[in-house]
């Protein structure tokens, strides 16, 4: 009997199992994977065998990540690129290699491509067919409207004609220190954290103080407008733009910024696994290894100033 696997990130995974359940003669395993967006994956795992998976796997792939995905597009300035925003696309990358583990565990002979956010689908096929091009991909459909996008430290959704909404602000002031080494986040107000523990406390710290979601708009023909909510990303990308600036020269800055334009590129196209992204970050690596240092941010009701 043909098995397959399935990436299982929210709830609105378990219709598509179950349209895959009822083709004959195949049985599907489920992997519920925690990126960091915030729903529960034993209920998932509960609603993926409801639905008619063999077995569902549940793996926290958070810390993951965030050193391993988050900080290099961090480091690279591609945040901070024009157009389509990247925030939880880099999340692919980190849930094709899981349902690739899984996949050669179970023995399974294919993937089914599925993630809420139709875009995500096409750069976990890319993904998938670059790290696994032996295993066999079928296409999943599911007729409702897409769901918001989500991972550890940002959602982002197709924006509508409705302004962003706001977020109660509180009076006081934030003050942080982010704790740098060779261009790295190692820690806030001198107190060493893990990668996903640093974008947790941020999120928190930076929603309570009102950084409330904005719009990001693609210039090209027809471009879209997306809503993001990061504020975490956003603490972040002002810190280590100031940071830059302390460490770059103006030919550094210059190859920086094509650099970061690049890896953001490939994020897009789901070619996180190709040869340029490593030789992008090996730049990156060079240019960033005296970047050391704190980088003291203020948040107050919504607004970031960084002192430079």
């Amino acid at each position: 009997m043909e098995r397959l696997v399935i990436p299982v990130l929210s709830p609105a995974a378990a219709d598509v199992i179950a349209g895959l359940v009822a083709r004959s003669g195949l049985t599907v395993v489920g992997v519920a994977i925690d990126v960091g967006q915030g729903v529960g994956l034993d209920a998932v795992r509960d609603l993926a065998l409801t639905a008619g998976a063999a077995r569902c796997h549940v793996v926290d792939r958070r810390e993951h990540l965030a050193a391993q995905v988050l900080w290099p597009a961090l480091r690279a300035g591609a945040l901070d690129v024009p157009g389509a925003p990247i925030h939880t696309a880099l999340a692919m990358s980190v849930v094709a290699d899981t349902v690739i583990d899984i996949a050669g565990l179970e023995d399974a002979t294919a993937v089914a491509v599925w993630a809420d956010d139709p875009g995500d689908r096409q750069r976990l096929r890319a993904l998938l067919r670059t790290a696994a091009p032996a295993l066999g991909l079928v296409a999943t459909t599911r007729d409702a409207p897409a769901m918001p996008a989500r991972n550890l430290w940002a959602q982002v959704e197709l924006a509508v004609a409705v302004p962003p909404a706001s977020r109660p602000r509180d009076g006081s002031r934030a003050t942080l220190t982010v704790d740098v080494d060779r261009g790295t986040p190692v820690g806030v107000n001198g107190v060493a954290m893990s990668p996903a523990e640093i974008v947790e406390s941020l999120q928190t710290i930076g929603a309570h103080h009102g950084i409330a979601p904005w719009t990001i708009r693609d210039d090209a023909p027809a471009g879209a407008t997306w809503r993001v909510d990061a504020p975490a990303a956003l603490v972040l990308a002002r810190a280590m733009a100031t940071l830059t600036t302390r460490t770059f020269d103006g030919p550094t800055a210059a190859v920086a910024a094509m650099v970061a334009e690049a890896y953001a590129t490939l994020v897009r196209d789901g070619a996180w696994g190709c040869a340029a992204r490593v030789g992008l970050d090996a730049f990156v690596d060079r240019v960033l290894a005296t970047a050391t240092g704190a980088v003291i941010v203020q948040i107050e009701q919504g607004r970031i100033e960084v002192e430079r």
